[in-house]
C-alpha cells in the first residue's frame, strides 16, 4: 500500500494496516490466540479488542443457525468479501 489510508467509493476512508504484511513468524508470537468454544466444540480463537466483526469457518455454523442474511466485510489484507 502506498498510503496510510483509502477512500472508498461511499466515502468511507479507512486505514490501511501494515502489520497484516508482516512475516508469518514474526506475527505468530504476537497474536493472542486463545481456546475457545462454538456451539459446543472447541476452537481457536483469535482475540481481538478493536474488532467490529467476526468471521468464522463456515463449516463450523450449522444451517439452522444463518440468519439468510448476507454481510460485506472489508479484510485486514483490504480485500472486499460478502459472508453469509
Amino acid at each position: 500500500m502506498l498510503s496510510e489510508r483509502i477512500e472508498m467509493k461511499c466515502g468511507c476512508v479507512l486505514p490501511v494496516v501494515a502489520d497484516a504484511c508482516m512475516i508469518a513468524e514474526q506475527v505468530k508470537d504476537k497474536m493472542p490466540v486463545m481456546d475457545g468454544r462454538l456451539d459446543g466444540m472447541k476452537v481457536r480463537v483469535l482475540r481481538d479488542s478493536g474488532c467490529s466483526t467476526i468471521v468464522v469457518r463456515r463449516e463450523l455454523v450449522p444451517e439452522d443457525k444463518l440468519t439468510g442474511k448476507t454481510r460485506t466485510c472489508v479484510m485486514i489484507d483490504g480485500t472486499v468479501r460478502s459472508f453469509p
